[in-house]
């Protein structure tokens, strides 16, 4: 779920570097602000619907960012609060992609089999706004990240 989230960075004006498009999100770090789904879905199998994504993250992640690194590397910062006493404080956590025409985030984090497509809806210097849209059972349900900078 952590990852789902970490996911979503990017938008408006791009510029070439060494050759590479550069999103205006990378080289700095995005911590986890908000995170919804709507229509709420049960996410923990409480029997009751979550909206709130960001409160079902174990406490040591919350502090967690990531930054998406000019040339396609995902840097995280573990933050201070670490689940395992043995984490690093950064480290190299994956590749990414944007397609500025779509404004679509791909990103492959070395701990899922999948890469994960988000929708950069907005971004400025301080705050980035991501969409991803998947379907249940019951329905098709939007999660909308806001990230800050860190």
């Amino acid at each position: 779920m952590a990852t789902l989230v970490a996911v979503l960075v990017i938008t408006a004006f791009n510029r070439t570097v060494a050759g590479k498009l550069q999103a205006p999100f990378a080289d700095k770090y995005w911590l986890l602000e908000s995170s919804t789904v709507v229509p709420a879905i049960d996410l923990d199998m409480d029997g009751k619907p979550d909206n709130d994504i960001r409160v079902m993250l174990e406490d040591c992640n919350k502090d967690d960012a990531e930054m998406y690194k000019t040339g396609g590397k995902i840097i995280k910062h573990n933050g201070a609060k670490k689940c395992d006493e043995d984490e690093e404080t950064i480290e190299e956590n994956g590749t990414w992609e944007y397609n500025a025409a779509t404004k679509q985030l791909t990103s492959h984090h070395s701990d899922t089999d999948k890469p994960q497509t988000v929708t950069i809806q907005e971004v400025s210097a301080t705050k980035m706004v991501a969409t991803y849209v998947f379907k249940s059972a019951k329905a098709t349900h939007t999660i909308t990240a806001v990230f800050k900078s860190k």
